[in-house]
């Protein structure tokens, strides 16, 4: 299960996810936002649950409806990385980071 992320932040609030392993392929990729911690689904099924402490991200992260995801299998960067996933973001609740 995916337990932590980090996140490449770019001009005009836009935001890429970089997790540290595969994803799985059971279907599309989404990202629900529940407070500080960020849960992640393939096909519907919980894949991840990552504790978000920083308001920025969390910021952009409900301002955009979809987010390239870059796939690091391993925690090995190998480069010349690119998007191998597009998430859904879906705001459940939104309040103020822990």
């Amino acid at each position: 299960m995916l337990t932590a992320c980090d996140y490449i932040l770019g001009k005009n609030g836009s935001i890429v996810v970089v997790v540290s392993e595969q994803l799985p392929r059971l279907g599309a990729v989404s990202m629900e936002i529940h407070g500080d911690v960020i849960l992640f689904r393939s096909g519907g099924e919980l894949i991840g649950n990552v504790l978000c402490e920083r308001q920025d991200i969390l910021d952009r992260l409900v301002q955009n409806k979809k987010v390239g995801v870059v796939e690091f299998p391993d925690g090995i960067p190998r480069f010349p990385a690119y998007i191998t996933a597009v998430a859904d973001v879906n705001v459940a609740w939104q309040g103020q980071a822990a």
